[in-house]
């Protein structure tokens, strides 16, 4: 059994990988593409060759192929390729298969396993193509299909002599299915991801070019580039970008400043007492009408908007006035929240030493049926996975679950749940509701004055406990409880844990820590929710337009050439 195991895992150690793929495109005056592909590879035993799928290429022609090696041996392009050829007899050749309706596939063989490098070099006529309005570049440059997928991929287009030069003053460039960015460097076109790419990632690239600057020999006369444009963004997020474009403008608040700068005639003088009204004056006279309203508040003595953290927090989060959102105090909180529920405790446990040390341990399953957000569900499967069977949690143990690749799906879907925001016009008719939520918070504040508490109310204390953490003020009110009651801390073993001030700070470090990593991995999608979707707003129209920026991972570049042919190792 034993060497089984062992078997098992020295091939999955040694399964074929793709560390980085750089494609290089040198476009003619003419629409051909010169095309060469360098990869580095870890390269097993299992397949007899590598291949890249060309699909949909219409009356494009895929031909000259060239390979050669990290030895810089040159392969012997045997013309029309034979897929169930063996290992052996691929080694050091490469050839192409058409299989007609616009399908080819680029082949050559693995050869030896081991490190490799594989420099693979072909035209493809007429990759860029004329239509009545502009010329353009709509390529599939790697498959969704294709197996392994690279960590790091770069498409690079260049021109062929001096005259073909791209810039943002001339052309236009989008990026589709990886997360990567888009840019204009030094005359070129650069495409390049800033995360490793998964299953579902591809390289859809669409460029843009003026009228004149090339002379395609494919012209398309029956179809527009804007209408191809259009369907290549629809799904992407450059299409809801561009819907937001026109959402701001049509908004009622947006058509304020042109007419007031109208009505002023074009005196600087009232400009700029307009624009410090707008950015300094008015958003300092909200926030000072906020505070007092909060100080001259009721107190609220129950718990909340029916104990829901995540709604408190969007709330306290649109009443920050402050750029940056606060989530941290949320996840700590649902963590003290799920301790009190029994999901959780901590506790003295033996450590592989021998010793006795303080642990977080995962209690039992959640039950549906309690009301807790959905936060609270995700956050604990997330525990209890990283956990494992002996459901004792390491705080370092949950730091490599949450950056471990292969819980990404996992922590990704947490992260979609607790990214969530209001802007303030939302609780313009929820005036109960925020009385709630900041009069319960000037109770937690004066605590010290409310000492009529007593013992049997244990579990609401406990409650405040975990909405001071959220409020941000735990340590005082714990230290006010204490002052009041230090017995109840002595004599309630939750109370006792939800204080506990060495394992849990730990653990909301770890939870932070791969929360702030993932969020960094899924940043493209996430700054729709966060809260730079403002900045991203103002630059939409240059992005969308193909002045470059990130790619769009969720979707687009549908009818592009080369796509659907698949590739990779076989």
């Amino acid at each position: 059994m034993s060497l089984l195991l062992l078997a098992l895992s020295t091939m999955a150690f040694a399964q074929s990988r793709l560390h980085d793929l750089d494609i290089h495109v040198v476009l003619s005056k003419n629409g051909d593409a010169r095309v060469t592909e360098t990869r580095q590879m870890t390269i097993d035993n299992n397949g007899t060759e590598c291949y890249i799928g060309l699909n949909n290429m219409g009356p494009s022609t895929v031909k000259d192929l060239a390979v050669s090696d990290e030895s810089q041996r040159q392969y012997e392009n045997i013309g029309k390729w034979k897929v169930n050829r063996s290992r052996k007899e691929k080694a050091g050749r490469c050839g192409i298969v058409e299989k007609g309706d616009g399908y080819y596939e680029i082949c050559w063989g693995l050869g030896d396993s081991g490190q490799r490098t594989y420099v693979t070099s072909y035209t493809i006529t007429g990759l860029v193509r004329g239509y009545p309005d502009a010329d353009a570049l709509r390529h599939t440059f790697l498959d969704e299909s294709v197996k392994p997928k690279p960590k790091h991929a770069k498409v690079t287009i260049v021109g062929a002599d001096t005259t073909l030069v791209f810039t943002p003053d001339t052309c236009g460039i989008w990026g589709f299915r990886f997360i990567g960015d888009m840019s204009f460097k030094n005359g070129t076109i650069v495409a390049e991801t800033t995360e490793a790419m998964n299953s579902e990632a591809a390289l859809y690239i669409m460029a843009k070019f003026p009228k004149g600057m090339l002379e395609p020999t494919i012209q398309i006369t029956d179809d527009t580039f804007e209408h191809k444009m259009r369907q290549a963004l629809e799904g992407s997020d450059y299409d809801e970008e561009e819907e937001g474009v026109v959402i701001e403008k049509s908004s009622g608040n947006s058509n304020i400043l042109p007419v007031a700068l109208g009505i002023l005639g074009g005196s600087l003088a009232s400009i700029g007492g307009l624009l410090l009204y707008f950015f300094k004056i008015r958003p300092a006279y909200r926030r000072k009408k906020h505070e007092e309203w909060v100080q001259s508040v009721d107190y609220f003595r129950s718990i909340p908007l029916e104990g829901n953290l995540q709604q408190a927090n969007d709330m306290l989060n649109a009443f920050s006035f402050e750029k940056s959102l606060d989530y941290k105090r949320l996840l700590s909180a649902t963590i003290l929240q799920l301790i009190n529920e029994g999901a959780f405790s901590v506790e003295s446990v033996t450590t592989a030493t021998g010793e006795m040390s303080k642990r977080f341990v995962v209690k039992e399953e959640l039950s549906l049926e309690k009301e807790l957000p959905l936060l609270a569900f995700k956050m604990f499967d997330i525990f209890k996975n990283a956990a494992g069977e002996n459901r004792v949690l390491d705080p370092k143990e949950l730091e490599t679950f949450m950056e471990d690749k292969n819980n990404r799906k996992q922590i990704r879907s947490f992260i979609d749940v607790l990214f969530t925001k209001r802007k303030r016009e939302y609780y313009k008719d929820r005036k109960d509701e925020m009385t709630e939520v900041y009069g319960f918070k000037r109770f937690l504040e004066d605590f010290t004055l409310m000492n009529e508490r007593h013992l049997t109310e244990s579990r609401l204390w406990r409650d405040y406990m975990v909405w001071a953490t959220l409020y941000g003020n735990a340590e005082q009110v714990t230290k006010d409880m204490k002052a009041i009651n230090p017995e109840f801390f002595k004599m309630d073993q939750v109370a006792n844990q939800l204080s506990d001030n060495v394992i849990l700070p730990a653990v909301y470090a770890s939870v932070f820590k791969g929360t702030d990593h993932m969020a960094g991995i899924i940043k493209e999608n996430q700054r729709l929710a966060a809260a730079t979707s403002s900045r991203r707003r103002s630059h939409s129209s240059t992005r969308s337009s193909g002045g470059g920026g990130h790619s769009s991972w969720g979707g687009g570049g549908g009818g592009f050439s080369g796509s659907g042919g698949g590739g990779g190792i076989r």
